[in-house]
């Protein structure tokens, strides 16, 4: 009884409206067939509902939609790993180059130039073209100046290799935007906490965890590059002028405590790739340079910190280097110059405490690296290195450790989500709810012009979807799905 009643009301409202607001008849007639219809659909959402409420069993015969209209939590807000460990980041070349920077420091050949600017190249394989990168103090202003050696030297100083992981960080957010030319990307402090680990850290205050988050967040954005690339294949000759790499603004959140100190309660990162990426990550022209990372990997960047520089820089060089289902083979001579610097280790020869000390540190490095998730083969014989006790070293451990040879594989989640990404897709995923849809987007800050234009839409298009008298179709389904960072649990 009670339900009837509210039917015939619901549908009574609405005929109110309609013929208050409309004085043609053939209007009224057409919105009152579409009123039946609607009151029609309500009546089986409530009944539906009610129906289950009471048996959560749900039947076979039920549609895909109505379980989806059932069950929006469904889905739910996604983490940067939206598997909870891997995803598809930019790794090209360009960016390999700042995480080089990052992670090596003075351990790259830097070198002043003609125009007194501080500036490390790094060539292109197979030419004899190079990239230049450059260092700025300023990288909010929109045309940043490059430094010369002096201040160069203090801002390349302040680099701390926890930065690799933000800066790995950005290059999965580029990798979920369609036109990263055109796009952004935005990252609140609840995001970067989880994706750094940070999160579990209970030493810390809130204001303390942001105020680390701040300066690392700024470094990535510090290092500038000037590309002349030459022809290679069908790609023509180009040379990107703009040196922004990532375009960065932080936006901090103060408050102020009962102590009458200011301190930070919040803060979002509105990111922009630089002109490179209309080269190097073009679906449609020249290159796109992608990859796999995970979370284990970025987590363990984050917190191993300067503790462990030389694991720092051995995992961003395996993150950018090793591809899978290739033989990747690295002397045992080239694994230490990427993890401790060439200079440092053409110093060792006449120094016994030092080989020793490096040594120690190679050992640990790697068991940090295989904590990682990277696995690693000694192809030559070295017992010694490979044995769970600790077996003393025999004489002439140092060359033998030159030369031997390692075997690297990415971490199985990498060939885990290969596997899978080689299976066929599942056609016809319902769509989130209009709410669903809402609540996401209001979680990002965004207001609904901003959310159509991101989507290529019109504001009428968001209202539609939003309120559930619009489906999201196939086409635009990963698009909305990737840019509110939403997915559907399995």
């Amino acid at each position: 009884m009670l339900k009837s009643k509210i039917f015939h009301r619901f549908q009574k409202i609405l005929k109110n409206i309609i013929h208050s607001n409309s004085n043609h008849s053939d209007n009224i007639a057409e919105d009152e067939r579409f009123i039946e219809n609607q009151t029609a659909n309500f009546k089986k959402q409530i009944l539906f509902k009610v129906k289950f409420k009471k048996d959560e069993n749900v039947p076979k015969s039920v549609s895909a939609y109505q379980q989806v209209s059932l069950k929006p939590q469904q889905f739910k807000k996604a983490s940067l790993f939206p598997d909870g460990k891997t995803n598809i980041a930019a790794l090209s070349l360009i960016l390999h180059g700042v995480a080089d920077v990052l992670s090596q420091k003075m351990n790259l050949s830097w070198k002043t130039r003609i125009s007194r600017t501080f500036s490390y190249e790094k060539e292109v394989e197979g030419t004899k073209e190079k990239i230049f990168y450059y260092v700025t103090d300023n990288p909010e202003n929109p045309q940043p100046e490059t430094l010369a050696e002096e201040t160069a030297l203090v801002v390349i100083d302040q680099f701390d290799p926890r930065a690799c992981a933000i800066h790995l960080i950005y290059c999965a957010l580029v990798a979920n935007l369609e036109k990263p030319w055109e796009g952004n990307f935005v990252i609140d402090d609840k995001q970067l906490l989880e994706y750094t680990g940070l999160v579990k850290r209970r030493d810390l205050c809130k204001h303390e965890k942001l105020s680390i988050l701040y300066n690392l967040l700024r470094q990535p954005a510090q290092i500038l590059a000037c590309i002349a690339w030459p022809k290679r294949g069908k790609v023509g000759d180009f040379t990107v002028a703009d040196l922004k790499i990532w375009d960065v603004s932080i936006i901090r959140d103060f408050k102020t405590d009962k102590a009458g100190n200011s301190k930070l309660a919040g803060l979002k990162v509105i990111g922009q790739p630089g002109a490179w990426t209309k080269y190097f990550f073009n679906k449609s022209n020249y290159y796109s340079n992608t990859g796999i990372i995970t979370k284990k990997t970025v987590q363990k960047l984050f917190s191993i910190g300067k503790q462990n520089a030389g694991a720092a820089r051995m995992l961003v060089w395996l993150t950018f280097q090793i591809q899978p289902g290739y033989q990747n083979c690295v002397m045992g001579k080239t694994l230490m110059e990427i993890a401790y610097g060439a200079d440092k280790l053409s110093t060792v020869e006449q120094d016994n405490q030092l080989r020793r000390q490096i040594a120690d540190d190679f050992e640990t490095d790697l068991k940090v690296v295989k904590e990682a998730g990277w696995q690693v083969d000694l192809e030559t014989e070295a017992a010694w290195l490979i044995s769970s006790s600790h077996t003393k070293r025999p004489i002439g451990y140092w060359n033998e450790l030159l030369n031997t040879k390692w075997h690297f594989h990415v971490p199985a989640e990498v060939q885990e989500r290969l596997m899978n990404s080689s299976q066929p897709s599942k056609d016809n995923i319902q769509p989130p709810t209009g709410n669903v849809i809402r609540e996401a987007r209001k979680t990002k800050g965004w207001s609904r012009a901003f959310f159509a234009s991101t989507m290529g839409k019109s504001i009428s298009w968001v209202d539609a979807v939003e309120t559930d008298t619009r489906k999201v179709s196939q086409k635009d389904m990963p698009k909305l799905l990737n840019i509110l960072e939403l997915h559907l649990i399995s």
